[in-house]
């Protein structure tokens, strides 16, 4: 009676690997079809013997051709992308980058995270997502203190762990970081304002922001960086627009009373422009103040092509979540460590040091009236 080993997820996860699983059942399989030893007919007997063989094979009826074992799909593996704030059009670009990546490698992707910028409620959703045990972890996390032990907890529980956009201040408990680094991102917006759109003009500036965000307000010092560095911008007033299309033209349009001298905004959110360009259309003087955006959600771009806006600096964030997602199913199938040291033994591989990188920075685009054709995700009717 023969017995079938059902191979369990861990099992097959451990096959792919280390190869283990292939070479073990190859062997297996290797032994079990050697032929044993038969005696060879005498030379006499050869001629009947082939006679009578030649004979029952011409009255047999054709076999069927024997069928292949079926090809087993190893199981795909399970991601949670943990974020925040999932209706603003931001998170267009990244879910194009890690569904591409997962339709590819047979992921699935679970996502997890506030309806608004809340670190606390982020790290107790974190912490929940630890324990349905996912393969992986990407995520940009809201608060870059508040987010450190659940990092730790997800590491010290086997489960990696990449950031992208915002980092953790204690990064031993992520493998990487991916995306635009947002002091030198920011910092490039404010070169491109002084440089490209201002020329060297004299101006004076609202900064639309989230203030306590950490990637917010490492793009804030980036911009103050390069208006500093020029000496021709002063910036008048910051304010904060939550991220919210109802709250940001509002505040927008109360600095601009305020301050009637304003004749340049520069947002560091993916809604800032937009809101912007609200605020400035509704008071009746678009076209007289220079607004610099951040990112390319489609109805922020209708006003760089009417003119409104300037120009965006628009991250690469359908490249970064594509890279992430590669990056976290290599490491979790071993692929590169095996490949960068292919002489260590198998036993190993998992105290090698990871293969991921630790920083990769995406960088960021400019879109202006010039090639915002290309930026939209739906072509404008």
């Amino acid at each position: 009676m023969s017995t079938k080993h059902v191979f369990s997820r861990r099992e097959v996860l451990r096959g792919s690997l280390y190869g283990g699983l292939g070479l073990a059942a190859g062997s297996f399989l290797g032994a079990a079809c050697t032929p044993s030893a038969t005696a060879t007919p005498a030379p006499a007997t050869q001629a009947a013997t082939q006679a009578a063989t030649e004979a029952v094979v011409a009255t047999e009826a054709p076999t069927q051709a024997p069928t292949q074992a079926p090809v087993v799909q190893a199981a795909a593996l399970e991601f949670a992308v943990v974020g925040g704030v999932w209706n603003i059009g931001w998170w267009i670009d990244p879910r194009l980058g890690w569904t591409a990546a997962a339709k590819e490698l047979n992921i699935n992707i679970t996502e997890v995270g506030p309806v608004d910028f809340n670190g606390a409620d982020q790290a107790t959703m974190l912490e929940q997502t630890i324990g349905s045990k996912p393969d992986a972890i990407i995520m940009t996390p809201l608060d870059p203190d508040q987010l450190i032990d659940p990092c730790r907890k997800a590491t010290e529980a086997g489960i990696p762990v990449m950031i992208f956009n915002s980092d953790i201040r204690d990064t031993r408990w992520r493998l990487g970081l991916i995306g635009m680094q947002n002091f030198n991102g920011g910092y490039l917006q404010g070169k491109y304002v002084t440089d490209t759109l201002l020329k060297g003009e004299k101006a004076k500036a609202l900064i639309m922001t989230i203030p306590g965000v950490e990637n917010h307000e490492s793009r804030k010092a980036g911009v103050m960086k390069a208006f500093e560095e020029a000496g021709t911008v002063e910036v008048v007033e910051v304010v904060n627009d939550q991220a919210d299309y109802t709250v940001g033209p509002q505040v927008a349009t109360a600095a601009l009373q305020a301050n009637p001298d304003i004749n340049l905004i520069v947002a560091t959110d993916a809604t800032g422009g937009e809101s912007a360009s609200r605020a400035v259309t509704e008071m009746g003087r678009a076209g007289e103040i220079l607004i610099m955006g951040m990112d390319r959600d489609d109805s922020m771009l209708k006003f760089i092509k009417d003119g409104t806006m300037a120009a965006t600096a628009v991250q690469r964030n359908a490249l970064e979540l594509y890279l992430a997602t590669v990056f976290m199913f290599n490491h979790i199938k071993g692929t590169w460590v095996k490949n960068a040291f292919p002489s260590a033994p198998d036993s190993a591989l998992l105290s090698l040091p990871p293969q991921v990188p630790p920083l990769t920075d995406t960088g960021v685009m400019f879109c202006t009236l010039e090639n915002v054709d290309l930026f939209f995700h739906e072509k404008p009717a």
